[in-house]
């Protein structure tokens, strides 16, 4: 219904950014790319977060005013409401996140303060990286309400998760060696990197991993 309206706002949608802001800058940060600036990296990711919780929910909001106006015999009330409630837990989540990952990564003094830290900063990304899935969720629920449920949360990658996707990369990695593709070894990388999620989760838990013990 609302396709034209999305290929006009296609430019101004990076729901991602903050994701890539965080990762790049890690990356740079542990490589001794760039000075300890912790205070303006931070500040740097916590205003791309804002910068997509407003994109979407003037998206959505966008969307609704268009369907009263052209589609109102089509318009469903619930879809807007359920993505807006959707926004609205997930820029709470968001907060929350960024606030446990203030107080422990980003209160770093060093760089050996910020390699000690890594777990708390991968429990960070993969919590940031689940809402901004919901944020695309409550954008498509609006777009084709018939074929999306409410957007639900994410759960961070567990030991067993770890497991499981060092094994799907294998066999992508197995596959591009029978056929030469380059797509096996993507889809191989992203494997691996769920599992280093995974991985850093259970080592920042205070908890064991129930899912660790194998028969």
């Amino acid at each position: 219904m609302f396709a034209a309206m999305r290929e006009d706002d296609a430019e101004k949608l990076n729901i991602q950014q903050p994701l890539e802001i965080l990762r790049t800058s890690a990356r740079r940060l542990m490589d001794r790319q760039m000075p300890v600036r912790l205070e303006e990296l931070y500040a740097h990711i916590k205003g791309a977060v804002a910068d997509s919780v407003e994109t979407v929910s003037g998206y959505v909001g966008r969307s609704l005013q268009f369907a009263r106006e052209n589609f109102p015999e089509a318009l469903d009330a619930e879809a807007h409401k359920a993505a807006q409630a959707a926004i609205e837990e997930v820029q709470s989540e968001l907060q929350d996140a960024l606030c446990q990952v203030k107080e422990t990564f980003f209160a770093a003094t060093s760089f050996q303060e910020c390699e000690a830290r890594l777990p708390n900063l991968a429990l960070f990304e993969s919590r940031l990286e689940g809402s901004l899935l919901r944020l695309e969720q409550a954008m498509a629920l609006v777009d084709d309400p018939e074929h999306f449920g409410s957007p639900s949360f994410v759960p961070v990658p567990t030991i067993s998760d770890a497991l499981e996707a060092l094994g799907e990369s294998l066999e992508q990695i197995h596959r591009h060696m029978s056929d030469g593709s380059k797509e096996p070894l993507r889809l191989a990388l992203e494997q691996v990197r769920r599992a280093q999620i995974g991985l850093s989760a259970a080592l920042a838990s205070d908890s064991p991993d129930p899912g660790a013990s194998m028969p």
